[in-house]
């Protein structure tokens, strides 16, 4: 019935909620589980307040320290899942885009039959101007769409 779940992580709250959910329902189910975390461009990325603090504001140490941060985010993932759900067949990777429109795709072109999303796992603030990522998420992906609080 279900062969594939893939789980969005940001780091938040909500997405450990999400990732302990989809680590259980892959169990359940005998699903392997992808765990993926999506990074803005660093052309759109929102540049850190603390910007002053990089030596000569250099954008491409600001890049990278985004890439180490969300990689840090998966790694932290997957350890988790290991030591949760070790009998999970579980795997991970890093896109760079905006996150509803990846997670749509990669749910699509991978063929997974659930996708499951934080509730509100990009901020209040963030929300307000550009909308809920699981909304988008619900509406633009092909396939079952479980979204935790």
């Amino acid at each position: 019935m279900f062969s594939k779940v893939l789980v969005a992580v940001d780091g938040s709250e909500n997405s450990d909620r999400a990732l302990d959910f989809a680590l259980d329902f892959s169990e359940k189910y005998g699903a392997a589980l992808t765990v993926i975390n999506v990074t803005e461009s660093s052309a759109v990325a929102a540049v850190p307040a603390d910007i002053g603090s990089y030596p000569g504001n250099n954008m491409i140490v600001v890049a990278r320290d985004l890439q180490k941060y969300h990689e840090g985010i998966l790694e932290k993932a997957l350890a988790h899942a290991k030591a949760v759900k070790p009998n999970v067949a579980v795997t991970s990777f890093l896109k760079e885009g905006n996150a509803a429109s990846v997670i749509a795709e990669v749910s699509k072109d991978g063929g997974f039959d659930v996708v499951v999303v934080g509730h509100r796992g990009g901020g209040k603030v963030r929300e307000l101007l550009l909308g809920s990522i699981s909304e988008k998420v619900v509406h633009t992906v092909p396939c079952t769409v479980i979204i935790v609080k």
